[in-house]
């Protein structure tokens, strides 16, 4: 693991998230989870970033992942969430992804919440394992009518005596 920074998200970073965020999707649209990520513009990730929390790790002064974060999740308002984890191909197996999410689980435990949740692509070949490794457990399969993949909600508890 390199020594990565994590930072906010500001609106002078869209145009180079959105590359990022294009790049990082590729692979999922090519094992058949397509995402609007993919086709991420600076205007979507400057509405993203004035919607919720975008956290930005770089690593050298170059942006190597991003993430993001609402204190009030989009099915569950009493939980936070995050998605749209992303790290470029470039950029992977130096632990950015790990970083990011430990970030995000800091910035929910310091807010009194007492759980995470995420919504991921139920089938992808790696995700779902990815996330259950770090102690998201699965909650619930969404279909979505038309898709090709139904969603897949987790949910990691936080111990709170620690």
């Amino acid at each position: 693991m390199t020594d990565v920074s994590i930072r906010p998200a500001t609106v002078a970073d869209a145009p180079t998230l959105a590359r990022l965020y294009r790049e990082a999707y590729a692979m999922n649209v090519d094992l058949g989870f397509p995402s609007r990520a993919v086709e991420a513009t600076s205007a979507d990730l400057e509405g993203w970033i004035r919607e919720a929390r975008l956290f930005v790790a770089s690593d050298g002064g170059k942006l190597v992942g991003a993430i993001r974060y609402r204190d009030e999740g989009k099915y569950d308002p009493d939980a936070p969430e995050f998605g749209r984890l992303a790290v470029p191909p470039r950029a992977r197996g130096r632990g950015h992804a790990d970083s990011l999410i430990h970030h995000v689980e800091s910035v929910a435990k310091r807010a009194g919440h007492d759980r995470l949740r995420l919504r991921t692509f139920d089938g992808h070949p790696f995700l779902p394992e990815m996330y259950r490794h770090r102690g998201y457990e699965p909650t619930r399969v969404r279909e979505l009518e038309g898709a090709p993949f139904d969603v897949l909600h987790m949910c990691k508890r936080f111990d709170r005596r620690k």
